[in-house]
């Protein structure tokens, strides 16, 4: 389900953030939605985790192009814009089925704070394993290799076994699956870092001082509120 954007050729930091969030997310769905993946959930959860991981997306990606740019007060704007960009589209995406954003907030900042722990403890490509692991509730890889050893090694018993002879296509077709969702990791290792740079392309066009700005302006605002 693709929504409208703005303008695209609007410079205001707002419409940016606007068409990047719907891009990105775009995005991340469509590639989750690929065969290759073998992850089989509703259409709903699959929309749920591209929001998600898009506002990581866009966060992740904005602190790198604001890097000794800007100082933490002065991207106070991006971070409200972005924010209010995804309670909105969460909210118009599933309200009608009773999940609203205010409601979920503490759960979806944890699940976005997972994936920065991620990316900041563990290099590539693990970094980028740990986070897909967390987008699929899966286990991880090292666990589904594990398993493929395991379900390997049963099945060169029973082949021997006639008593068990049966049982040799469940066997074989349960290491088809284990080894289809271990290379869906491998995948994603690569599917992630695309993803960063995709939404990194298409926040370059903010101008940094007029998001520097809009910040003095929102913290003076928020001084004389406190007056």
């Amino acid at each position: 389900m693709k929504l409208f954007s703005r303008s695209k050729e609007s410079s205001d930091p707002a419409d940016i953030i606007h068409n990047s969030f719907i891009a990105v997310s775009d995005k991340i769905y469509a590639a989750l939605e690929e065969e290759g993946y073998h992850w089989r959930k509703p259409w709903g959860v699959k929309r749920f985790e591209s929001l998600v991981l898009t506002k990581f997306m866009m966060d992740y990606s904005f602190n790198k192009l604001a890097e000794d740019k800007l100082k933490d007060d002065e991207k106070i704007a991006f971070t409200n814009f972005c924010s209010k960009e995804f309670s909105q589209l969460f909210n118009d995406e599933f309200s009608q089925i009773g999940l609203n954003f205010d409601d979920m907030q503490d759960e979806l900042q944890q699940k976005i704070e997972a994936y920065f722990d991620a990316r900041r403890e563990s290099k590539p490509p693990y970094c980028w394993h740990k986070i897909y692991q967390l987008i699929t509730r899966s286990k991880s890889k090292e666990e589904l290799e594990d398993d493929v050893v395991k379900k390997s090694a049963g099945l060169e018993l029973i082949k021997g076994n006639e008593n068990f002879s049966g049982m040799v296509p469940q066997y074989e077709s349960q290491i088809r699956i284990l080894k289809d969702k271990v290379n869906a990791f491998e995948s994603a290792e690569m599917m992630l870092p695309h993803m960063v740079r995709f939404t990194r392309d298409k926040l370059r066009a903010i101008n940094l001082k007029k998001i520097k700005a809009l910040s003095k302006k929102l913290a003076k605002k928020d001084k004389g509120k406190k007056k």
